[in-house]
């Protein structure tokens, strides 16, 4: 079983440092032929895969970027991929890598170290396999595409792939939307526009979809969010957004702001056409805050108010533009005779609350949020580990090497990804070794992963013979032992149910 199965197998959830792992059929014009597509960025259509005939190479496929730079070798396996992560904080630093030099690359690393939800993430999948980071990730990854000669994927590429690459459209001031466009650039030819002018509601949130574009290879769909600018004040005075860098906000907090925050909005569309189920593509997003809600400091996104000049909508709301392709080229090619629309809201963050590292033994009951059933968790082990220093290999850094790991159980059990139990501390970061010449040792940015079972599931036996689901939780890492760690509780809740729409 390759890795990125058992990614897919055991649920890990990469999706924060930019690795959505999903396997499916969905292609770009730059994506070679025998493409074994196991993630998505998310966004602008960048995928990572393997490649039939080239081993276990790890490549990264960007529509976005010019002809010649859309596909690139980032690792040799599925391992080092995930070394390069726990070292990058981010699969954006080492996608871009092959345009920078170092200190272009460590730049990038140092003003953008590992938020505690990336940090958590990657230490759960290093957990799982005995990664550690990769000690000089820049030389890694130039050494590789140094060695690698692209000609080889070029030569995967179809005629027609190729000449899809050649085209590339600017809008120049003119509204043009293309099957493979973003609301920031138009590659390849227009989609034509027909107007569907829908308005619905999605519980007590008002949508809009405005047209639909038939492309080539498939639609391309616009859904716009409308927001009333007194709720959208209302939340960024809450928050003092205009002055969030004076803040400092709790893991909690920025659960809660991400749910409540009236233009964000995870979503998973579907579309059938004549009876047949399009596969969705691509997606990217904007959003427009009227400047009654911002100050001077804040400039607004000009990507945004042409389209919302373009359909007509109202610049004195807030609005949230998500834009979809979604492909099937035989489909659009005959006479468009229905198309109806599905949505399904993602699930959100929400907190269960604190506890300390209790002893053995001890029960905590809780209530679900949406159920109101109570559970109960029951500590079996609460132990302090301590990782080898030889287990990071790299001389140049300093690693924290101290954490606790709990095991528990929960009754009623808790399906699937619902709870998680994690370490509310961000735990320290790396610090690089100087010599007393060169001054005091600075803190690094790269995160860490613990060697170990963090959050795995296994069933073991109670003294009185019952087999029972035991959960593990891998605190953060620290340099001194912890004698104590506050273990938050959070749920994964779908808060919105499945909306239906026809548009033609």
């Amino acid at each position: 079983m390759s890795l990125s199965e058992k990614f897919k197998k055991m649920e890990i959830d990469l999706s924060t440092v930019g690795l959505q792992l999903e396997e499916n059929t969905r292609t770009y014009f730059c994506t070679p032929k025998g493409a074994q597509i196991f993630g998505w960025a998310g966004i602008d259509g960048i995928h990572y895969c393997t490649i039939q005939g080239m081993g276990e190479m790890v490549f990264s496929v960007s529509p976005m970027n010019p002809p010649g730079d859309q596909v690139h070798p980032i690792a040799r396996n599925m391992e080092d991929l995930l070394g390069l992560l726990l070292a990058c904080g981010s699969m954006a630093a080492i996608e871009q890598a092959y345009m920078w030099d170092r200190d272009q690359f460590e730049e990038y690393r140092k003003n953008n170290p590992p938020s505690r939800e990336q940090a958590v993430a990657m230490n759960t999948a290093a957990e799982r396999f005995a990664i550690v980071p990769i000690a000089d990730p820049f030389s890694y990854i130039k050494k590789l595409q140094a060695e690698f000669t692209c000609r080889k994927v070029k030569d995967l590429l179809t005629d027609s792939d190729v000449e899809m690459q050649s085209v590339e459209k600017e809008q120049d001031g003119e509204w043009s939307v293309t099957y493979n466009s973003s609301f920031w650039s138009c590659k390849g030819p227009a989609g034509k526009e027909i107007p569907v002018k829908k308005e619905f509601f999605w519980g007590s949130e008002r949508w809009y979809v405005p047209a639909v574009y038939r492309c080539g290879k498939g639609l391309v769909i616009d859904f716009c969010k409308a927001c009333d600018p007194a709720e959208l004040k209302a939340y960024i005075d809450k928050w003092d957004l205009l002055n969030e860098s004076n803040h400092e906000y709790s893991k909690e907090q920025q659960e809660q702001m991400m749910r409540e925050h009236p233009l964000h909005v995870e979503f998973e569309p579907s579309v059938i056409l004549n009876g047949k189920e399009l596969r969705r593509d691509r997606g990217c997003s904007v959003s427009w805050i009227p400047a009654e809600c911002l100050n001077e400091e804040f400039q607004m996104e000009m990507e945004a108010k042409a389209a919302l000049e373009h359909y007509g909508l109202d610049l004195s709301w807030g609005w949230s533009i998500y834009r979809y392709s979604f492909r099937g080229q035989a489909e659009c090619a005959s006479v468009l005779k229905s198309l109806k629309l599905s949505m399904k809201r993602d699930a959100e963050s929400v907190s269960g609350g604190h506890f300390l590292s209790p002893c053995a033994g001890r029960v905590i009951t809780f209530l679900h949020p949406v159920t109101a059933v109570q559970h109960r968790l029951t500590v079996h082990t609460d132990e302090a580990q301590e990782l080898k220093e030889s287990d990071f290999g790299d001389d140049c850094m300093k690693y924290p090497r101290h954490y606790r790991v709990l095991r528990y159980t929960v009754d009623p059990e808790i399906t699937g990804c619902g709870f998680a139990v994690q370490d509310s501390g961000d735990g320290d970061s790396p610090r690089r070794k100087l010599s007393e010449e060169e001054g005091p040792v600075r803190a690094g940015v790269s995160a860490v992963g613990i060697i170990g079972g963090a959050d795995e599931e296994v069933m073991t036996e109670l003294t009185d013979g019952k087999l029972v689901k035991t959960h593990a939780a891998c605190s953060s890492l620290y340099f001194e032992p912890q004698e104590s760690i506050a273990w938050y509780m959070s749920f994964r809740i779908r808060s919105m149910e499945d909306v239906e729409v026809t548009l033609l």
